[in-house]
């Protein structure tokens, strides 16, 4: 199997988690914004994103979300 046989965007969802474990929340955050890119690279009207489960898509989002309240909350 070749580097590349893997999406860029399973790639970039990979490392926001080891981000987020590893508490790097700040670098989290930006790979959730290159995700973004990466999963609307092809998009546009008309086209249909192949991927057949969001919902990892989905808990990234609500997982920096918990982070940032966990954050918000220690800070005070």
């Amino acid at each position: 199997m070749t580097e590349y046989a893997r999406r860029l965007s399973d790639k970039i969802l990979f490392a926001f988690n080891q981000a987020c474990d590893q508490g790097y929340h700040d670098v989290a955050e930006i790979l959730l914004r290159a995700l973004e890119l990466a999963l609307t690279r092809q998009g546009g009207r008309g086209n249909v994103d192949q991927r057949q489960n969001m919902q990892a898509v989905t808990d990234a989002y609500m997982r920096l979300q918990a982070l940032k309240q966990l954050d918000t909350a220690s800070a005070e």
